[in-house]
């Protein structure tokens, strides 16, 4: 069986601006493209994202997009059947519009201030 291709717009750097109507729309940063399929692995999919903006640590990567229709929820991926189901819902598309975040690790320095407990 083929698979259908379709092109990812994966977009980093860049921030996220509210309308009036509660719809999201993205601003600035980088922009690359890349194809995906309903048998890529989610894996992959994040070394590739990863290997295209030159980020080191996949651990603190964020991956979301908009399901059609429906610009004011950011949808999650952080695994296979994640990105299956955004492949699913974008079926019969052309592209589809990747958002990448960075998260900062969490600084557990308040835990080392904290006297100890007996």
């Amino acid at each position: 069986m083929a698979t259908t291709k379709t092109i990812a717009i994966c977009q980093s750097g860049g921030k996220f601006e509210t309308a009036k109507d509660g719809t999201l729309s993205y601003k600035g940063g980088d922009a690359h493209a890349m194809d995906i399929d309903d048998q890529m692995k989610f894996i992959d999919f994040k070394a590739e994202i990863a290997e295209m903006f030159s980020f080191s640590d996949v651990s603190i990567m964020s991956i979301k997009y908009f399901l059609p229709g429906n610009k004011t929820t950011l949808i999650s991926i952080s695994n296979d059947k994640d990105l299956q189901r955004m492949v699913k819902f974008h079926h019969g598309s052309n592209t589809v519009e990747i958002y990448i975040f960075i998260e900062e690790p969490l600084v557990l320095e308040a835990l080392s201030t904290m006297p100890a407990s007996r």
